[in-house]
């Protein structure tokens, strides 16, 4: 591979983890709206704009070819556990695996 090659997925891993965090982190606050009467078209526009941003840039990735499309959705699959770990972190220290949380 080229220098340029590498750095190309490289581009491609970047987008694909920060397009995957950003859909991650946005269901937290897509799920608080939908839980308030009022916020529900909110929510809703968000849904549908999350998915967007990630089919959209997973189109365009695999619109330049295989490898760029595979470098991206690696990038999604390796964001989501990384958000998940850090607002497991900020919501509650002391929860632990395992134990009921506060939906039931």
């Amino acid at each position: 591979m080229t220098e340029k090659e590498i750095l190309t997925c490289l581009g491609w891993l970047l987008a694909g983890l920060l397009a995957g965090s950003i859909h991650v982190a946005a269901l937290w606050v897509n799920v608080q709206f939908l839980m308030t009467s009022s916020r529900r078209p909110v929510a809703i526009a968000m849904l549908l704009g999350r998915f967007l941003l990630l089919g959209g840039l997973l189109y365009l990735a695999a619109r330049s070819g295989t490898a760029p499309f595979l470098w991206a959705t690696c990038g999604v699959l390796v964001g989501r556990p990384l958000v998940l770990r850090i607002m497991k972190a900020r919501t509650d220290p002391g929860f632990r695996t395992g134990e009921e949380g506060p939906l039931q």
